[in-house]
């Protein structure tokens, strides 16, 4: 047998387990390998939706790296479940606890096995939120690899107007036909969503971080540039395990922040803001939902980008991807961060504002299609939002807190009063907006959709149906306990907290009543009943006395796991993780 190295983790355990190796063996392993670092490349490979389907060749070049590099790879999958594919329909519950549970069995799949280190590949809704908190969880060297983006689909249509359209059909209005010759090619190839979701959001958070090789996240998956970004991932990754540079060196508090002001830059997803706290957490840095607010108030939003901007993420990454932004706004950034690179993020900055190929070879790609770089990723001097995409709004309807995507709102709704039409779950209120049934100026109330009451799904099918109405969109709002989709825009708040099932006011409100939203002042309040505004006092004795006889729903889930949610999950607020 070769020789054990003690320095290294799994060495070490191979100290005390006289099992382990012949298991090893066993697989085909040889003699060598067994004294090489163990890197575990762990990805979300499956046959869920495009965004994984792929992963098969970039397992095998991260795997080509590892071994390229002296170390060897230790090839394990947890899949995930697609939001779009389960969307409307009580698969969309599962979704958010997804997201804790495949952090879990990546860490028991690290530390569960002797791994001195770890390659995680994903580029999803979950799952690259689920790689992140593994990361910081298990803290050791760690690389994520982005698993890219689709090519952009005929005339930049993207499989988030699905549901517009299909209103259209469920209402008379327009022939079977146009959504399935819409569906046949939304998505012409694999890779996340076209659009800034969550998907897109999370990949470019892991690159803000410091987690990815620079310029990495958004690649479009068929370029042989995301293959060669695998290979080197691999072997960096043993790099990482020679130098010791584990995630958390890497995850301090200036990291996050980092995150935050390109998470503003981009106008990521709102689903970040249920992410990243529960990231930070667990590697011992406390990030909140008003992290987001103050620093969403000083950066512009500067990604041109669908959903709420002209083009597909793909352009973003032609245009500079990542460090393009960081560029824009690079006296914002905490440069003295280190990276997966093993040097701080001025200095890999420096590095690609010197290079001759970098954006050469990327910018060339928008030549062929007659887009301006700058159109893309606006300078900041013109930007495309004067500030960050979301606000975090507070009052006695949200008391913890309630988040709005800003930018994507119509100007005329950042100040709106209107009157609640309440609905206990979204499918009624899917049912009402389908059929024509809101009037302008209502406020829509969706409550017991919270992470204990049923998951916290996206509210997403409700919140498409009132953006793509012309009247809707400017008058009419919608409030939630549950979330929405990163593709998500109009007047829709989300995450609102305490939840329903938990007695948070929103479980109070009553047809009637009349709800303001008041971006600029950042407030969410109950500020009269029947249609008649009354004091502020007045409205906290109709809330106390309706408290008085309130009895809450009962959770909609006895058995499996989303049971184990419905008890431990924490507030909205809080990220709504089991941990």
């Amino acid at each position: 047998m070769t020789e054990v190295r003690p320095s290294l983790r799994s060495q070490r355990l191979r100290l005390v387990n006289h099992q382990g190796d012949a298991l090893r063996l066993g697989m085909n392993w040889t003699e060598e390998d067994l004294a090489k670092a163990q890197v575990l490349v762990d990805s979300a490979d499956g046959m869920g939706h495009p965004g994984t389907f792929h992963f098969r060749g970039l397992v095998e070049e991260v795997s080509n790296g590892v071994y390229e590099a002296g170390g060897k790879p230790g090839v394990f999958t947890v899949s995930d479940i697609c939001d779009g594919v389960v969307q409307a329909t009580d698969g969309m519950s599962y979704s958010l606890v997804s997201r804790d549970v495949m952090a879990a069995m990546v860490e028991i799949h690290a530390l569960g096995h002797p791994h001195d280190g770890m390659v995680l590949i994903s580029g999803n809704d979950k799952s690259v939120p689920a790689h992140l908190v593994a990361m910081a969880r298990c803290d050791l060297p760690a690389i994520h690899l982005p698993g890219g983006t689709q090519l952009n689909a005929p005339d930049y249509l993207t499989s988030d107007e699905m549901w517009p359209i299909g209103a259209e059909v469920e209402r008379g209005e327009i022939p079977r036909e146009d959504l399935e010759s819409a569906q046949r090619g939304a998505c012409p190839t694999c890779g996340a969503c076209q659009f800034m979701g969550s998907a897109s959001t999370g990949q470019v958070l892991a690159e803000a971080l410091g987690l990815a090789l620079p310029g990495s996240a958004l690649t479009p998956v068929p370029l042989t540039k995301l293959l060669r970004y695998a290979r080197a991932t691999g072997k960096q990754a043993v790099r990482l395990i020679q130098e010791n540079l584990t995630a958390r060196r890497i995850l301090t508090r200036n990291a996050f922040e980092n995150a935050i002001i390109i998470h503003a830059a981009v106008g990521g997803s709102t689903n970040a803001l249920l992410h990243l706290p529960v990231v930070a957490r667990e590697a011992g840095v406390d990030i909140t939902i008003d992290d987001f607010d103050r620093i969403h108030r000083r950066v512009p939003v500067l990604a041109n980008v669908k959903t709420t901007g002209k083009y597909p993420v793909e352009y973003l990454w032609y245009a500079g991807g990542v460090p393009a932004i960081m560029l824009e706004l690079r006296d914002l950034l905490h440069q003295d961060c280190l990276t997966v690179t093993g040097r701080t993020l001025g200095e890999n900055l420096d590095d690609i504002a010197a290079s001759p190929s970098y954006f050469a070879e990327r910018r060339g790609y928008l030549n062929n299609v007659k887009v301006a770089a700058d159109d893309v990723i606006r300078p900041r001097h013109d930007p495309f939002g004067s500030d960050g995409g979301v606000a975090v709004l507070y009052g006695n309807l949200a008391p913890d807190g309630a988040m709005i995507k800003t930018f994507s709102v119509p100007r005329e709704m950042h100040v709106h009063t209107g009157p609640a039409r309440v609905f206990e779950f979204e499918d009624e209120a899917v049912h009402a907006l389908v059929s024509r049934r809101i009037e302008p100026g209502d406020v829509l109330v969706i409550r017991y959709e919270g992470p204990r009451a049923n998951g916290m799904p996206e509210m997403y099918y409700a919140a498409a149906i009132l953006s793509a109405d012309p009247v809707l969109n400017t008058t009419t709002a919608i409030v939630t306990d549950g979330r929405y989709s990163g593709a998500m825009r109009g007047p829709c708040i989300g995450h609102v907290a305490p939840e329903a099932i938990d007695g948070g006011p929103i479980a109070l409100v009553e047809d009637g009543d009349l709800i303001e939203i008041n971006v600029p002042e950042r407030r969410l309040a109950v500020v009269g009943v029947d249609g008649e505004h009354r004091s502020p006092e007045a409205v906290e004795e109709i809330l106390a006395d309706r408290r008085s006889v309130w009895k809450p729903l009962r959770p909609r889930h006895a058995t499996g796991i989303l049971s184990l949610y419905s008890r431990v999950a924490r507030s909205a607020s809080e990220g709504a993780s089991i941990t």
